[in-house]
């Protein structure tokens, strides 16, 4: 019979070969192989074993040199560049504490915000209210006898507000009432029972509103200017005496009274589509219902 051949991994100088190479190959072929008697195995294994730890340690030692020489050092600079820095900055200049406290005083005076001024609109509603607190002006509600003392008041509408005014005497009939578009004036009598859903306020505090009339007060509280539109106007107060034509907007209503409401009487009414001329005289009051006023 033939001799079997022997692995190239049992082969002594492969054995031999691979110890250099790769040691922990090498030394698990040795031992498989069966070369050697047992102490020249464990001899070569621990030979080769601490060669191998040796050379890995050597190879981290020299990994870690490296990065730190990658590491660029920091650079100092130069004596002579910081010294030239230092000789270019302007020297500090004493500062006494009254020149610090002029600036902070100025800076606050700056810094401070000033006051806003009120819109035309905000001040007439402040001014209403110092009014109803002074009794001179009535807020939107309903009233008793003796609430509100008897006089000429003007009723002025704004944003939130009704229409509607009524007096009552202590029967409970009604001495005059009125659905007002914008603005009127009415005369309370201190009878009975007051409604207003609008402000009233005594005309002889308009004054007090630097204002002449409701009219001028109903513009500045809804933003308006030079309204014309449906209204009860105070002829020399709210308009200028004279005639006038009023064009409707659908149908119209337009009255000459001699007084406010509850103390009214009617000098000239009509109802019309198109244009209606009037006449007014101081004194007098002129209704406008879904019409607007002209001059021409």
């Amino acid at each position: 019979m033939s001799k079997e051949k022997e692995s190239i991994h049992r082969r002594t100088w492969f054995i031999i070969l691979m110890l250099f190479i790769v040691p922990p190959l090498g030394i698990a072929f040795l031992w498989v192989s069966g070369k050697f008697n047992k102490v020249t195995r464990i001899v070569i294994t621990v030979f080769f074993s601490i060669l191998t730890i040796g050379a890995l340690a050597t190879m981290d030692e020299e990994e870690t040199s490296q990065g730190d020489q990658d590491r660029e050092p920091e650079q100092e600079q130069p004596e002579e560049v910081a010294s030239e820095e230092s000789e270019d900055k302007p020297e500090a200049t004493d500062v006494s504490s009254e020149e610090v406290e002029d600036k902070e005083s100025e800076v606050e005076e700056v810094t401070e915000e000033e006051p806003i001024e009120p819109t035309p609109k905000e001040k007439m509603f402040a001014d209403i209210l110092d009014l109803i607190d002074e009794g001179k002006a009535f807020d939107t509600g309903s009233y008793i006898k003796g609430d509100i003392p008897k006089g000429e008041y003007a009723f002025v509408r704004f944003d939130g507000s009704g229409q509607y005014y009524s007096e009552e005497d202590s029967s409970g009939n009604i001495i005059g009432n009125e659905n007002f578009d914008s603005f009127g004036y009415v005369q309370v009598h201190e009878a009975g029972n007051i409604e207003s859903r609008g402000a009233l306020i005594n005309v002889d505090a308009l004054n007090d509103l630097d204002a002449s009339g409701a009219k001028e007060i109903y513009e500045v509280l809804n933003d308006l200017e030079d309204y014309k539109d449906a209204g009860w106007y105070k002829v020399g107060v709210d308009i200028d005496p004279g005639e006038y034509i009023i064009e409707s907007y659908g149908e119209a209503y337009a009255a000459v009274m001699s007084g406010p409401v509850g103390n009214d009487g009617i000098v000239d009414n009509n109802i019309f589509n198109g244009r209606y001329s009037v006449n007014v005289s101081e004194g007098q009051y002129l209704v406008v219902s879904k019409g607007t006023i002209t001059t021409e």
